[in-house]
């Protein structure tokens, strides 16, 4: 009994670790993206002060920079420095996981007036990727996408972005597409559920 409590309680603490990587990647990201280029003297102390006050007590300044090199590592941040101290930029892969970020928080903007025109995502996900194309279908289903058949979903307004979410995450590139439709049969019925005139 013992042995099972000790090993439960190990692994709430590598799922707190990862969730709590989790946040100071997400931080970053958004602090760099929401800035351009971050020009700091000393990366850890000066992030620190952007951060929420909650946020600065929660995170200790050596696991931030541990999470600054990952992310030059990976090629998400462009970390250099300079005379004037560090420059940090974000990387077009880094922009990418920073939108997957921010998608993942908030539903698409309805538009006041639709042009007619459907935006369709179309996957051709193969069996043995069978939970990715599980995963795809869960996030359009968020996103507000509609089915129209297994692996085609529709939206009436610009969404290419999601597009990139879905490619950045899943690693599919040939397997997705995105299309305009300026026409599409009997679309009375889309147009009602999407609340369209």
């Amino acid at each position: 009994m013992d042995m099972m409590i000790r090993d439960m309680t190990m692994k709430a603490s590598d799922q707190n670790k990862k969730v709590e990587r989790g946040e100071i990647v997400k931080m970053i990201l958004m602090t760099v993206g929401a800035v351009g280029v971050l020009a700091v003297g000393v990366v850890c102390p000066n992030l620190l002060q952007l951060m929420k006050p909650v946020l600065r007590k929660r995170y200790q300044p050596e696991r931030v920079k541990q999470a600054f090199y990952r992310l030059d590592k990976k090629g998400h941040l462009i970390i250099r420095q300079t005379s004037a101290g560090w420059a940090i930029t974000l990387t077009e892969k880094g922009r990418l996981e920073l939108l997957a970020y921010e998608l993942g928080q908030k539903q698409l903007q309805k538009r006041k007036h639709w042009d007619g025109k459907w935006h369709c995502l179309m996957f051709d996900i193969p069996e043995k990727q069978r939970t990715v194309r599980e995963q795809v279908r869960k996030l359009l289903g968020k996103f507000g996408f509609h089915r129209l058949q297994d692996s085609v979903w529709v939206f009436p307004y610009e969404c290419r972005e999601v597009l990139d979410l879905l490619r950045t995450k899943y690693q599919i590139r040939a397997e997705a597409l995105y299309v305009v439709v300026e026409s599409l049969e009997n679309d009375r019925w889309l147009k009602k559920h999407f609340g369209l005139k």
